[in-house]
C-alpha cells in the first residue's frame, strides 16, 4: 500500500514542476528577461516618438476608430522589425573567431545595407515629406513616385539639400537601433526564433492586404506608412501588374509662355463645394426666374439675390479628383498621368499676370497624395484640414466654417499688403475655398433640421438618409452665405467675382446605389452653380453672355475657360502648354449654335475608378457605357431620371466621340 506521505510529497512537488516547465517554455520564447524584448521595438518606438513631434494635434484629434488602426499600424511595424532585429541581436553574441567575423558581415549587411536606407526614408525622409506635404509617404506615393519620376533619386534630387538631414536622421536612428538589439542580445541568446518569426509572416500579411490605413487620415506610424508603400509596390512588381496609369503624386509643371498681363483683371474667389447636387441648392432666385427655388440664407437680406445661374452645370465627372483637376486644369477626362501632371493649373496662369493666389480647403488632403499634386500649383497661401484641426473625420475634414475664415484673412491680407487705396494700386487675389462637410456621413447642426424625419444611418430609409443630407447642405449653405457678406463688406468687392459650384453629385438610389462615383447620370454629376459679381467686376456683355447660358448644359471645362478669361488670359491659351487639349468654352462670351460633345467618366488620368463608367453628352442626350457594358443612349429632357434607354442611333455622331476617346467600351 502506497505512503501517504510520499503522495502528498508528490502532489506538492506537481505545481513546482508544472510552474518549471513554464518558465522553460517561456525562456524558450521569450528569452532570459522578457522585458528586453521591448528594446527590440525601437525602430516602432522611434517612429511613434517621431509621429508625436511631427503631428501632435492631429493624432490628439483621432476619433477611437482611428486609434484602433493606430494601434493595429503599429503591432504590423513591431512584428515587421521586431522579428528580424530578434533573429540578428544572436551575431551579436558570436564569440568564437571564425564565427565572430562571419557575425560581424551578417550584421554590417543588415543594418548597413538594410536597416540604413530604410530608416533614411522611415524618419529622415518622412519627417522631411510631412513638412512639405502635412502628410507621409505611403501607398500610393511610392508606386506613383516610381511611375512618374523614375526612381527614388528623382525625388532626393528634387528635395536638393534636404538628402543631407535625412541621411542623418537615418544614422541617428540605426545607431539607436544598434545600441538596442545589443544591449537585448545575451538575455535572447537561448529563445527558439517562433515568436519573430511569426510576427514577422504576420505583419507582412497585414502589410500585402492593405490592412494598413495610410491613405486618408493615415492612422500609423510614418514608418508603417513608408513599409506599406515599398510592400505595395513590391507586390504590383511579384504579381506583374502594371505600375500605376492613374493617380497624382508631386508635379513638374510645364514651363509658361511669356503672357501678357491684360489691362482688367477682377479680384476671383471661387466656393468649391463636396457632394451637392443640383436639386439640393437654388442656384438662382425663383423670383427672378418664375420656377420654385428659395435659398433661406442666400436669399435673405440680398446677401446674393443677384447671383446669376452658371447654366446646367454639370460636372465631368462623379469623383472629387478627377472634378477638381478637370476644373483646375481644363482638361478632359481621358488625358494620361503625364499630362495630368505638367498641364498647368489655374493659380499657375493667374499667378502669371500678377496675382496673388491661394488654396483654403477645409478637406483632408493626405488623402492619396493630393497635397503633393498641389504643391507646385503656384500658390501663395495654403492652408487645409490638417492645420485647422477637429478632424475627427476623415471623410468630412475640418469645420468648413474654419477655412471660410481663413480665406477672409487672406483677403484681407491681400489688401493690406498690396494698399487698399483702390484698384489701381491693389494687386488682385485669386483663392479657391474648397468646402468638404457635405461628404458622407455628412455634418449637420442640430439646431437647423428642418428636412425630417432624418436618419445618417446609410442602411436605413433612403428618405431619411437624404433628409439628413439635406440638412447638412442647409447648413453649409448658412456658412457660404456668411462667407460672401463679409466678403461685400471688404474694400475692392466692387471688382470682385464670386464662383459657387460643386465637386459632384450624390445618389441616393437613383440607379440602386448610394453616394457618388457610381455613374454619370445627372444626380452625381449635375451641380449647382451661380456667380455673383460687384458692378465693376463684369462688362454688361459679359453678364449678358453669362445669361445665354441659362438653361444649355455647361460643364467643368466651361468653368475653366471662364476662369481664364476672368484672368485676361484666354486668348492666348493655344499657347499655352497642353493648350490643344483646353476645349472649355467661357460662359462670359455668347454660345455657339451647336451644343459641344464633351466628355464625362467616373475614371481619369488622376483617379482609377474600380469599376469605370464612361460617358459623352451633347445638350440633354447622354450616351454611357463601361468596361463591360455597351454605349447606352439617353435623353434627360424626355427623360429626367435617365431611365429609359433609347435606341442608340438617336445619340448620333455621339457614338462615335465615344468609341474614338473610350475604346474600351464593348459593342453591342
Amino acid at each position: 500500500m502506497p505512503d501517504a506521505k510520499t503522495d502528498e510529497s508528490e502532489h506538492a512537488r506537481a505545481p513546482s514542476v508544472w510552474r518549471r516547465r513554464a518558465r522553460a517554455v517561456g525562456r524558450a520564447l521569450l528569452g532570459d528577461r522578457p522585458a528586453m524584448i521591448a528594446l527590440l521595438l525601437t525602430p516602432t518606438l522611434l517612429a511613434i516618438a517621431l509621429d508625436f513631434v511631427m503631428r501632435p494635434r492631429s493624432l490628439l484629434d483621432f476619433p477611437p476608430f482611428e486609434w484602433l488602426n493606430y494601434t493595429g499600424s503599429s503591432l504590423a511595424s513591431a512584428g515587421f522589425w521586431g522579428g528580424p532585429m530578434w533573429l540578428v541581436s544572436r551575431l551579436f553574441t558570436m564569440r568564437s573567431g571564425r564565427a565572430r567575423i562571419l557575425a560581424t558581415a551578417g550584421l554590417v549587411v543588415f543594418f548597413g545595407a538594410l536597416f540604413l536606407p530604410y530608416a533614411v526614408f522611415a524618419y529622415g525622409g518622412q519627417a522631411l515629406y510631412y513638412r512639405i506635404f502635412h502628410a507621409y509617404m505611403g501607398r500610393e506615393t511610392v508606386r506613383l513616385g516610381i511611375a512618374l519620376r523614375g526612381t527614388f533619386g528623382a525625388w532626393l534630387t528634387a528635395w536638393g539639400g534636404t538628402v543631407v538631414l535625412m541621411v542623418w536622421l537615418g544614422l541617428v536612428a540605426t545607431a539607436v537601433v544598434v545600441f538596442a538589439v545589443r544591449k537585448a542580445a545575451p538575455s535572447l541568446r537561448s529563445s527558439w526564433p517562433i515568436v519573430p518569426l511569426l510576427g514577422f509572416a504576420g505583419a507582412t500579411f497585414c502589410f500585402w492586404i492593405d490592412f494598413v490605413e495610410s491613405r486618408s487620415l493615415q492612422a500609423a506610424p510614418p514608418d508603417t506608412c513608408f513599409i506599406h508603400g515599398v510592400v505595395t509596390a513590391f507586390r504590383f512588381h511579384l504579381t506583374r501588374r502594371s505600375m500605376p496609369a492613374k493617380g497624382v503624386s508631386l508635379r513638374e509643371p510645364a514651363p509658361l509662355p511669356f503672357i501678357e498681363q491684360p489691362a482688367h483683371r477682377p479680384n476671383v474667389v471661387v466656393i468649391l463645394t463636396e457632394s451637392v447636387r443640383a436639386d439640393a441648392v437654388c442656384s438662382e432666385p425663383g423670383a427672378r426666374t418664375g420656377r420654385p427655388c428659395y435659398a433661406p440664407f442666400l436669399d435673405r437680406e440680398g446677401v446674393a439675390l443677384d447671383r446669376l445661374s452658371l447654366g446646367k452645370l454639370t460636372s465631368q465627372a462623379s469623383g472629387t479628383f478627377s472634378a477638381c483637376i478637370m476644373l483646375w486644369s481644363g482638361l478632359p477626362p481621358d488625358v494620361d498621368i503625364q499630362t495630368a501632371h505638367r498641364s498647368p493649373l489655374a493659380w499657375e496662369l493667374a499667378r502669371a499676370v500678377g496675382y496673388r493666389t491661394a488654396y483654403i480647403t477645409s478637406q483632408n488632403l493626405r488623402y492619396d497624395d493630393l497635397a503633393a499634386y498641389v504643391q507646385r500649383a503656384g500658390i501663395d497661401v495654403q492652408a487645409s484640414a490638417v492645420d485647422f484641426g477637429d478632424t475627427k473625420d476623415p471623410h468630412l475634414g475640418a469645420p468648413d466654417e474654419r477655412a471660410t475664415e481663413r480665406m477672409l484673412r487672406f483677403v484681407r491680407e491681400t489688401r493690406d499688403l498690396h494698399g487698399a487705396s483702390g484698384a489701381a494700386t491693389a494687386a488682385p487675389y485669386f483663392g479657391i475655398v474648397h468646402l468638404s462637410n457635405t461628404h458622407w456621413p455628412y455634418r449637420v447642426d442640430h439646431m437647423l433640421e428642418p428636412h425630417a424625419p432624418h436618419d445618417e444611418n446609410p442602411l436605413g430609409d433612403v428618405h431619411e438618409l437624404h433628409n439628413h443630407y439635406r440638412n447638412s447642405v442647409l447648413m453649409q449653405e448658412r456658412t457660404v452665405a456668411s462667407f460672401v457678406a463679409s466678403l461685400r463688406a471688404i474694400p475692392g468687392w466692387s471688382d470682385t467675382v464670386v464662383i459657387f459650384l460643386s465637386d459632384h453629385g450624390e445618389q441616393f438610389r437613383e440607379h440602386g446605389r448610394l453616394y457618388h462615383l457610381n455613374n454619370v447620370f445627372d444626380e452625381e454629376v449635375r451641380v449647382p452653380g451661380w456667380l455673383v459679381a460687384g458692378e465693376d467686376a463684369l462688362t454688361r456683355e459679359q453678364r449678358a453672355s453669362l445669361a445665354l447660358y441659362r438653361d444649355r448644359r455647361t460643364y467643368s471645362q466651361d468653368l475653366h475657360a471662364t476662369l481664364l478669361d476672368l484672368f485676361g488670359v484666354l486668348d492666348q491659351r493655344p499657347s499655352l502648354p497642353y493648350g490643344q487639349w483646353l476645349s472649355g468654352r467661357s460662359l462670359l462670351r455668347p454660345p455657339s449654335v451647336e451644343e459641344p460633345e464633351v466628355l464625362l467618366s467616373t475614371t481619369s488620368g488622376v483617379w482609377e475608378d474600380d469599376d469605370p463608367q464612361y460617358g459623352v453628352m451633347r445638350g440633354d442626350k447622354l450616351l454611357v457605357g463601361g468596361d463591360a457594358r455597351p454605349f447606352m443612349c439617353f435623353d434627360a429632357k424626355s427623360d429626367p431620371a435617365q431611365h429609359a434607354a433609347l435606341s442608340i442611333r438617336d445619340c448620333g455622331t455621339m457614338i462615335d466621340t465615344g468609341k474614338r476617346h473610350f475604346p474600351m467600351v464593348p459593342p453591342r
